[in-house]
Formats: structure tokens, sequence, C-alpha cells
């Protein structure tokens, strides 16, 4: 099968650092280790076994990016938009009428277009009983420090231009507007990191969530991946694995299946594999592991009967106040994003922690990137032409208006996150691909307190409320709280036995095949990413789910030095 490539940014300007390439042509056909997937499951898991000595060989399906190269307009995100036919797209975007949900595609996983939030969860998200003992906060606190030595994450020191509503609900709430701490260079000085690579000082363009071309965000790409990579790690992309098995190779435990992605000419050519390998870990994020898993399943592996639920959105969700009656807020990111003191961004900087324990949200403000702003701009305008309102008109005026003078100039998008039920179920669709069945997803408490606050929001800034940007395009069918996540969780999730999980405490797959004791595993099969977690997790979960792989790569060295 042939696909077009996907066309790489070529036109943005700026003093891009340059970053070498970690990625290596050559796929074996054997191998010791081998790690599925870069995001922050995978690339911790690779960097801390290769450290120890192990063989490890990174598969990736999605390419290499390196600053210079992401999208910097709505055309090239149009263009990087991942599909059958476009593989290679950076965002992997799939609209259901249960959930809609984003995650990224290439090397370094979701760290690549994540709004670098480094925030733990409540210690209370432990106490549900679907996590198993020994995993809370307590035990992960030192694995929690050793992600933030390898991140650096600081807080954004001084106050953007688009919190003024936030105050206002904080001041309803009787709750302060808290700094957020993200994992980006904000005060040091374009030098390389501890691991090599270059990294510019943020210039606060607001496009953190399109992929940074100044190289300020510390994403796996610039820590854990290139540490993993000097320490002897082979980083193969383009490479996607479908399905494991026991393998006849009597040298090796699992054979894996799938196809390599290779140039040829104007496309690309898909090339199926077969690699044995002694060790598998799958990394593949919630949806991907969980996947790769059903496909396992289906072609004869013996797995748990819980695998593909436990699925959580995090209580993710969105909303935007359009065109605001106050002071103009600099929502939307700065189309040139070297632009010094732009004082767009990053991303996210303040938040309302409502959190309560286990229950409650997280309201954050959150900057429209220049790219997608380009699009909302004509999109909203053309929904609100008949208003009247001369900002809305300037927005549909060809060539534009002066900067400062738009109704998108006036406006600021909202997301939260918190705690929801955890029951939704991943399934595969007519192509193998997992779908999320989730009927009444919508119907939870937490997305209506999350809107009341929205709403909130909104009135405070005198505002249009948009509950979901996406109901302009699709609202047929669609209910108005409708989750939208970027943080896809569970699907393979830890559970104390086989009648509650999907894998152990250590993050041993469990064998679904005369498992008398409950807790019998499948050696060398392990889950070290965000499908592990059986229950939302409140707060940006990047944080967390690299502790949990920390912690998971020190379980497995132990249980390896332990076997014979």
């Amino acid at each position: 099968m042939t696909t077009t490539p996907t066309t790489p940014n070529t036109h943005t300007t700026g003093p891009h650092p340059t970053w070498p390439r970690l990625e290596t042509e050559h796929l074996p056909t054997d191998a010791d280790t081998v790690i599925i997937g870069s995001g922050f499951g995978g690339s911790v898991a690779a960097a801390r076994l290769a450290q120890a000595g192990k063989d490890i060989l990174l598969l990736e399906r999605g390419r290499e990016w390196i600053p210079g190269e992401f999208p910097d307009d709505f055309a090239s995100v149009r263009r990087n938009i991942r599909t059958r036919h476009n593989p290679m797209g950076l965002f992997d975007l799939a609209l259901g009428l249960d959930v809609d949900r984003l995650i990224a595609n290439g090397l370094g996983g979701g760290s690549l277009i994540y709004a670098n939030v480094m925030l733990p969860p409540e210690p209370e998200v432990f106490n549900d009983p679907h996590w198993p003992e020994g995993i809370n906060l307590r035990t992960l606190t030192p694995y929690i420090g050793r992600v933030r030595a390898m991140l650096r994450p600081e807080h954004v020191q001084r106050a953007p231009k688009h919190v003024e509503p936030l105050t206002g609900l904080a001041h309803h709430h009787k709750l302060p507007v808290k700094p957020v701490p993200v994992a980006v260079n904000l005060t040091r000085p374009n030098e390389p990191n501890p691991h090599g690579i270059q990294q510019n000082t943020c210039t606060h363009c607001g496009n953190c969530v399109t992929g940074c071309n100044v190289g300020a965000k510390t994403t796996m790409r610039a820590s854990y991946l290139p540490l993993a990579h000097s320490a002897g790690a082979r980083i193969v992309t383009r490479t996607e694995v479908r399905t494991i098995e026991p393998s006849p190779n009597p040298h090796h435990r699992w054979r894996l299946r799938g196809w390599r992605l290779n140039y040829v000419g104007a496309h690309y050519e898909r090339t199926p594999f077969t690699l044995d390998c002694t060790t598998v870990i799958l990394s593949a994020g919630a949806l991907g592991t969980t996947a790769l898993l059903l496909r396992s399943s289906a072609a004869g592996l013996a797995l748990s009967p819980n695998l593909g639920h436990r699925f959580s959105g995090n209580a993710d969700s969105l909303a935007l106040s359009y065109n605001a009656g106050i002071t103009r807020q600099a929502g939307i990111g700065a189309r040139d994003q070297f632009a010094p003191d732009s004082e767009y961004g990053p991303t996210i900087a303040r938040m309302i922690d409502r959190r309560n324990g286990a229950h409650g949200h997280l309201i954050q403000d959150a900057v429209i990137p220049y790219p997608i702003a380009t699009m909302l701009r004509r999109l909203l305008a053309g929904r609100f032409a008949l208003s009247g309102d001369e900002r809305i008109y300037c927005d549909l005026r060809p060539g534009g208006c002066p900067p400062g003078c738009s109704a998108i100039e006036h406006s600021q998008l909202w997301l939260a996150m918190g705690t929801d039920e955890a029951n939704g179920t991943v399934r595969l669709g007519p192509r193998g691909e997992p779908t999320v069945h989730w009927p009444d997803a919508h119907r939870q408490n937490i997305y209506r307190q999350q809107q009341d606050d929205f709403a909130h929001l909104s009135e405070t800034g005198e505002s249009i409320h948009i509950s979901n940007p996406r109901h302009l395009v699709r609202r047929s069918g669609i209910p108005a709280q409708s989750p939208v996540t970027v943080h896809a969780l569970g699907g393979a999730a830890v559970g104390p036995n086989v009648d509650t999980g999907v894998i152990d405490r250590d993050h041993r797959v469990y064998t679904g095949h005369g498992n008398t004791t409950g807790t019998a595993v499948h050696p060398g099969l392990y889950v070290i990413d965000g499908a592990a977690s059986p229950t939302s997790l409140g707060a940006n979960p990047a944080l967390t789910i690299a502790a949990l792989a920390e912690r998971a790569a020190e379980r497995l060295l132990h249980h390896e030095n332990e076997t014979p």
C-alpha cells in the first residue's frame, strides 16, 4: 500500500536550534528488549533500561520531529492530520458521538503537543480500589522527583494578559489563581540542556500545542530520548506493531508483526515485518497499547477479560469565551513565534484548583495557537456575522484588520480536567483501529460542573459562551457536554489480579489462560504508559505517567535480576 508523505513545515523562519537526529533506518529481525511507543512511558523506560545496560530497540509509528518542522499555519496543521492515507500526520484526531480525542503521532509521543504542565494528582486519587496496594502518591514521590529533575519545570512569573475572567471566577469561589509549573525553558539562556540538546529560551508565542519551533519545550525528544540514545538505545521510526504472539524461536519469547513505512518517491510504501524479542514493553498510549493487545487477543493471545475497560478521558473538557467585552485578552498565539516579549504564552500559565480530594476539577487558561486561531477566526465570525459587531466583521474583512481589533483576539480558550467514572470501553473498529464506546459519558455531573464554571467565565468577560467549538462544525447528534479529551487513560489498567485488571502493580501483563492464582503473568510482557491507569488522575497526567514509568522500569530491572 502506498500513501502520500506528510509535508513538514518548511517556511517558518527564525533561529531554530539544531538538534541531531536520533532515528536509525535499520530495522533488525531480532532484539533483546523492544519498546513500542515513545511517549511519557516509553521514553522514560528506554532511558532507564538503556542506562542499566539493557539492549533496547524503541519502535515509533510516527516520524521524528525537530524544531522548525512543526506546523505554523492552518494549512500545515490540516496537512498533518493523521489519516489512513496520511499515516505520518502529527495530529491523530478521532471525532466520535461519545468522546472526541486527540493524541500525537511522532517520536516523543504526546509530549510533542502537550501544554507542558507538570502537576501531581491529589493523594486521594489512589484511594480508589482499582489501584493496587503499593501505588500511591507517597510511594510515587521519589519518582516524581526524578521526572522533575529531568524536565526542570518552571512557573510563569508574570501574569499573562488573558487571565482577568479567571480571577473573577476565583473570587466567586473564594479560591486563589495559582501559577502552573510548565516544562519549558522560561528563564535559562539559549544553551544545551544536560542531555546535549540546544534549548532556546521561550519567546512566549503561545503555540506550544501545535509543536514548539523555538525549541523551548522540554519534550521527551529533548530529554529522556537523547539520554536513551546516548546510552545505546536504537530508535526506529515509521514502524507500527500490529500484533504480539509467542515466538517459535527458542532464543526469544515474543514475535512482533507489523509494517514499516518507507519513502518511495513521493509516497510511503507499507512493508510487512516480523521481529523476535525476549521482552516487550507496550508504550503506545492508552488507545494504541489497548488496540495492540485487543488485536493480539483476537489472534489468540490469552489476556484478561478486563482488556479495553476502565477507559477515562480524565474528565477533560474545553470551552471558548468569544469576543469579550473587556480589554484585549491576547487569547491567541503569536504569528511570529520569534517575536521577543510577545506575552501570549506559554499555552497554560494559571489555574483555579477546585479539586476536593479525588473529586472536583481544575480550570486552566489556554492560549489558542495561531495556526488554529486562523481557522477559528473565519468559522466563528461566519457563525455570528449577523450580530452587527464591528470586531466580528473585522475577522471577515478580506485582508484582515489591524492587530488587536478582531473578535478572535478578544477571545479565550478554557480547559478543565477532573475525575470521571472511567467506565468507557475501547473496542476495535472494522480496520482494527481503536474506538471508544461510552454512550452516557456526557451525562456525568463533572461535565455539568465544568460547564457552569465555563459559562461564568464567559459572563465575567462579557463574551459569547461556546461550550465546545466542535459544535460549530457538526452539531447534529452531539450532546452539548460531549467530552473531548487530550488525556486518554486506561484500557489496559493495573489491578490486584486478573479479575480486576490487565496488568499487575509492577506493570506485568496477566495471562488469561489457566490463571488459577489470578496473578500469573506473561513473562517479559509489560504495559508502561497511560493505558495502565485505572482511573482519572484529576490533573494533567504527564508527570504521573512518567513517574509510574520510572517506577515500572525500576521494578522490571528488579524482577529480571531475580530471574535465574
